[in-house]
């Protein structure tokens, strides 16, 4: 299996990962979906140095993009199942 594969798969555990822990602790506060989703939304911000102009993104930031990345498409599928 190919480097770039293992840190993609990497990325995608780690994003279930924290998707599981929102879930487990919105619905231990006993809370509707709206905090779920905020939790959520909290995760999806990737955080960089965007206030510096010569930032150059390193291996850090591009495996939380692709955590970022995977945590959307499991929140569109869900809201998209729901929505049916």
């Amino acid at each position: 299996m190919s480097e770039q594969r293992l840190e993609r798969l990497e990325a995608q555990m780690a994003a279930h990962q924290e998707v599981l822990i929102a879930l487990a602790a919105a619905l231990a506060e006993g809370k509707d979906y709206s905090v779920f989703r905020r939790a959520l939304d909290g995760l999806l911000t990737v955080k960089g140095q965007e206030e510096d102009p010569g930032f150059e993104p390193d291996e850090a930031f591009a495996f939380q993009y692709r955590v970022a990345e995977t945590i959307r498409t499991i929140v569109d599928g869900a809201e998209a199942r729901a929505n049916r």
